[in-house]
């Protein structure tokens, strides 16, 4: 008699203000590269690597991600994050979602540039035994190692969409127009009824 196979859940993290095209095209790429049953998008209250309140209020940034994944059978979102307390921290939300699904294979999906700082996470040494990690590295950034790394286990997949949650909000402010394929057509048309970020 065959096993169960265990389910393959990826947890993506972030401020999502806006949730663009270039997320989609990460998680697709890790979707692809490790046949995950699941993507599961957080956005957080506050992440503790950034000061700057977002543009976009939480229920709003979490609409615009339930808006640009309802057509992805893989994709999910959780407001997990929302009903925590500031600052989030990854090893809480990684035991949480264990908790959640004890037999799953679970996933951290993150860039490069926090690949690089990752031993500076709170209880770094903890995060890296509950999950197993996924990079998003640009071509030409090649394989990004840092102090620490040889304890986890890590998968790198490609993303090289031009898209910037920063340069949006910034386009938006003075009422410039938003390169083509940036946003999802239901975001774009939530950003501007919703008078976000002008």
């Amino acid at each position: 008699m065959l096993e169960p196979k265990l389910q393959k859940i990826a947890l993506f993290g972030g401020t999502f203000d806006p949730v663009h095209e270039g997320h989609l095209e990460v998680a697709a790429n890790a979707v692809k590269a490790l046949s995950l049953d699941r993507v599961i998008f957080l956005p957080c209250r506050q992440s503790p690597h950034k000061s700057v309140a977002a543009g976009a209020s939480e229920q709003q940034r979490l609409e615009m991600l339930r808006l640009t994944t309802q057509a992805l059978p893989w994709a999910e979102v959780s407001d997990w994050e929302y009903e925590q307390p500031i600052p989030s921290y990854s090893w809480r939300t990684a035991e949480a979602f264990l908790e959640q699904f004890p037999e799953a294979e679970l996933y951290w999906l993150l860039g490069g540039d926090q690949w690089e700082v990752l031993p500076t996470w709170n209880r770094f040494d903890y995060l890296v035994k509950l999950v197993r990690f996924i990079v998003h590295a640009r071509q030409g950034e090649g394989r990004v190692e840092g102090a620490g790394h040889e304890s986890s286990e890590v998968t790198f997949v490609s993303g090289d969409h031009a898209a910037s949650s920063t340069i949006i909000r910034e386009a938006m402010l003075k009422g410039q127009e938003i390169p083509a394929g940036w946003l999802s057509k239901p975001v774009f048309d939530y950003l501007r009824a919703q008078d976000i970020y002008q």
